[in-house]
């Protein structure tokens, strides 16, 4: 029985699509349609590949119930409305690759397709040549022994080829790169790397001209490529095995011609009777081969490239464009982050006011959680969230979150980020991040395993003042910083929770990670030569006044002080060679800034509902900072990394036990 071929797009790769589809018996397959976005187009192609039928648009094609799967042709920036759209209408698809522009569309489309029952495949042609099954057949014998060595290249001069350079349609990654990248996950078998280090060259518009990644794999493999739109390169491959080598000759991407151990094969493709616009398009013929029979089958995705491989090229590819600063609009595509609230104590409360200060097209809460439904019920109604769950653990079981704020007190941070980081969630989780540096690992270990998003709220970061400090101290406004003083102090002895040890009380927990962080900024995440610390402990074991020095190298030197005893002036200064830098208080929320003398303003959004704290519709900021990095792919802030999180636990640490200062949690 012939399949039954619909062409998506009248281009040049659809018309060598459609020519090596002639190639094949017309019993087994037929192209019955043919549409594009004018009619003429489509009626000319029609007339060219004597095709019945014709259409002036996509939807017509979706609505046609002659035809079995759909070839996808148009250029990838359309993949995800035109994959969506015949997905929805319960067609098979094969759609041309990259499947689409990121991994986040990569996701929407496979979930239409299983949503919809449907078969889809992307066309990764160089997989279904002859060569390739050859190298899959000798590596799954072992003919060269262990692989421990992949290098693939491909770069081609196409700067004069609108597609290549311009941002809204192509670069070289998801135009050439792709290739190399799905040619290592073929030898590696769909194995995720363990690290990924890429470097790049972009155009003034933003597109990656030449790109190189290293990639290193489990057991001490690695793996190289080079993708280049302005230079012709080698373009074969190499799999180096500790018993041999096998060369994929020229052009690599659809190859005909392998050496295995130095001897050659040829696999050459059949003549066509129609001029071609790429090398080797005959070679279509053998994915479009493995579409019928999957369909024959029953299938719904194909065993040579899974859906599986599909998701780790795009994960791979947006990881690459990050490290090279390649962003398209698709990234930043305008779909809500979807919150959940974790605990309805008041700085969730807060933190929900201040979510409400952004548009709602970008933020929504869904839902909330608390140790009590009833709790969970009161919140939602007062913030008009839909889902109310009686334990975190339904709230880490909901589908419909993409990422979780842990607003619980620092104690309890350990258990919480591991259950939703275990849950596959993306977390902002409050500040310290945990009571010490073993549990910081722990979390950080998780969120790593399960590959996602982390960021310790350090909110001040984020606050239009501490970005014009970033700035300032960029451009070297003060000349060289040599002195950095913080204080931070309030009578707080009246709150449980900052008294009692079991409940993590204590200022340096509190109040002074605010001075660490806001010297660790200033000094770019550096470690200290030395940290000398005092301090007065209340009868509960926990600090009550904490004052630091701290010296860097360079002759560098930073202090702090702070207190739940006594009200200090909680302001924060920059001295540097040539000038100062004063934050006013608050600093650890601010909206003033003295540069030099000069007072600038920056005040913080208005709130819907009564606030607890000090200017805390300000955690707008971190939180729009958590879009932004989930629309980019991140696992961290750049803001606010990992690294930043790790040094503030080991120096409140040293502090601590400086001070004298020791949790149940530094004795398990």
């Amino acid at each position: 029985m012939a399949i039954r071929w619909g062409i998506c797009s009248a281009g040049r790769i659809s018309h060598d699509f459609t020519v090596a589809l002639k190639s094949r018996p017309a019993e087994d397959h037929q192209v019955v349609a043919v549409a594009a976005r004018k009619l003429e187009d489509a009626q000319e192609f029609s007339r060219t590949h004597n095709i019945s039928k014709a259409y002036g648009s996509y939807e017509e094609l979706a609505r046609d119930p002659d035809i079995d799967v759909v070839y996808v042709g148009v250029i990838h920036p359309y993949h995800l409305k035109a994959c969506k759209l015949f997905t929805n209408s319960k067609k098979n698809v094969l759609c041309e690759k990259p499947l689409a522009m990121n991994i986040r569309e990569v996701r929407e489309i496979l979930d239409s397709a299983k949503k919809n029952d449907v078969f889809l495949m992307e066309a990764v042609w160089t997989r279904f040549f002859q060569a390739c099954v050859e190298i899959r057949r000798l590596l799954a014998q072992e003919y060269i022994g262990e692989v421990k060595m992949v290098r693939a290249d491909y770069g081609v001069p196409l700067l004069h080829v609108p597609s290549s350079v311009q941002k809204e349609l192509g670069g070289a990654i998801l135009d050439l790169g792709i290739y190399c990248l799905q040619f290592i996950n073929v030898v590696y078998n769909g194995e995720k790397p363990e690290s990924i280090q890429a470097s790049g060259v972009c155009l003034d518009n933003g597109v990656e001209e030449t790109v190189t990644v290293i990639l290193k794999y489990s057991k001490n493999r690695m793996a190289t490529f080079t993708c280049s739109a302005v230079v012709k390169l080698p373009n074969d491959a190499v799999i180096v095995g500790t018993e041999g080598k096998i060369q994929v000759l020229s052009p690599m991407w659809c190859p005909t011609s392998l050496l295995v151990v130095r001897k050659e094969t040829q696999s050459p493709e059949p003549e066509s009777f129609y001029p071609l616009n790429f090398t080797n398009s005959p070679g279509r013929r053998y994915e479009a081969e493995e579409v019928r029979y999957c369909l024959l089958k029953g299938l719904k995705e194909s065993p040579i490239i899974p859906l599986a491989y599909t998701l780790l090229l795009a994960e791979m590819e947006d990881e690459i464009r990050r490290q090279v600063g390649v962003v398209y609009s698709e990234d930043c595509h305008n779909v809500a982050t979807r919150w959940g609230i974790c605990s309805v104590g008041k700085i969730s409360h807060d933190f929900t006011v201040a979510l409400k200060t952004l548009p709602a097209e970008d933020h929504q809460v869904v839902a909330v959680a608390a140790r009590k439904l009833e709790d969970a019920q009161e919140f939602s109604t007062k913030h008009n969230i839909s889902k109310a769950y009686g334990s975190y653990e339904e709230l880490a079981r909901d589908p419909d979150i993409d990422v979780v704020y842990v607003g619980v007190i620092h104690p309890y941070h350990l258990k919480a980020c591991k259950l939703f980081t275990n849950a596959k969630k993306n977390v902002l989780c409050e500040k310290p991040l945990a009571m010490n540096t073993k549990e910081v690992r722990e979390i950080l270990d998780s969120a790593k395993k399960n590959d996602v998003f982390l960021m310790e709220a350090v909110w001040t970061r984020f606050f239009p003042v501490s970005v014009e400090i970033r700035k300032l101290l960029a451009q070297e406004y003060i000349g060289e910083v040599k002195m950095v003083r913080a204080d931070f102090g309030v009578p707080l002895l009246h709150v449980p929770r900052l008294v009692q040890k079991e409940l993590g009380g204590g200022a340096l927990l509190d109040l002074g990670i605010y001075c660490l962080q806001f010297i660790n900024m200033v000094y770019k995440g550096e470690k200290p030569e030395s940290i000398q610390a005092s301090g007065v402990c209340l009868e509960t074991g926990v600090d009550e006044t904490v004052t630091v020095i701290l010296k860097y190298s360079k002759n560098r030197m930073a202090m702090f002080t702070c207190s739940t005893r006594v009200q200090l002036p909680n302001d924060a200064v920059i001295g540097g060679t040539e000038g100062t830098i004063q934050v006013l208080s608050p600093m650890w929320c601010p909206t003033s800034l003295f540069v030099n003398g000069k007072e600038t303003q920056y005040p913080v959004p208005e709130p819907s509902l009564p606030l607890n704290f000090t200017n805390s519709t300000g955690m707008c900021y971190e939180a729009e900072e958590v879009r932004q990095c989930l629309l980019k792919g991140l696992k961290e802030s750049p803001v606010m990394p990992h690294a930043d999180s790790l040094l503030l636990a080991e120096m409140e640490d040293e502090i601590r036990r400086q001070v004298g200062v020791v949790y149940s949690q530094d004795c398990q």
